[in-house]
């Protein structure tokens, strides 16, 4: 629009594939807050959460719609990318996916009393997922740590 006058023209269709809204959130950024959320929540449990391969998943979905779509179209369209289902991400959370590969014991230095003293605050947990074999630590507070392997140690 120049000076109030309109110049625009109807774009063809091969520009129209090339074209990109912008402030359009892509498949990419809403799977990305998605799985932050998602992540946000399980540490907050202090329970394991395999993103990694969430976010490997996604990717590998990603490449399979864009080349189907690339296949019957001639190009991607923008509408079969959003098409990728993200909604089960509580599996990458399933303690299943993961092996307790070992525990650290977490200390802090205190000054009590005068005299700098180590103080015991938690424990990290070290997993080991069974699907990739990549690495997860969580941080345990003594008392969600005590609670959950307690349990644990009880059942057997």
């Amino acid at each position: 629009m120049v000076d109030g006058l309109n110049i625009g023209r109807v774009p063809t269709e091969l520009e129209r594939r090339e074209m990109k809204n912008i402030g359009d959130i892509t498949p990419q950024e809403f799977f990305t807050k998605k799985l932050a959320e998602k992540e946000q929540i399980y540490v907050k449990q202090h329970k394991p959460f395999d993103a990694q391969c969430a976010r490997l998943d996604f990717k590998d979905e990603i490449e399979r719609v864009s080349k189907e779509s690339e296949r019957t179209y001639g190009y991607v369209r923008q509408e079969d990318a959003l098409k990728v289902d993200i909604t089960d991400l509580d599996k990458y959370g399933d303690e299943e996916r993961f092996d307790k590969i070992d525990v650290d014991e977490e200390v802090e230095n205190k000054l009590m009393d005068g005299l700098r003293t180590q103080v015991r605050v938690g424990y990290t947990v070290k997993y080991r997922c069974k699907q990739r074999g990549h690495g997860i630590s969580v941080f345990m507070p003594i008392n969600v740590y005590e609670e959950r392997f307690e349990k644990e140690s009880a059942k057997k």
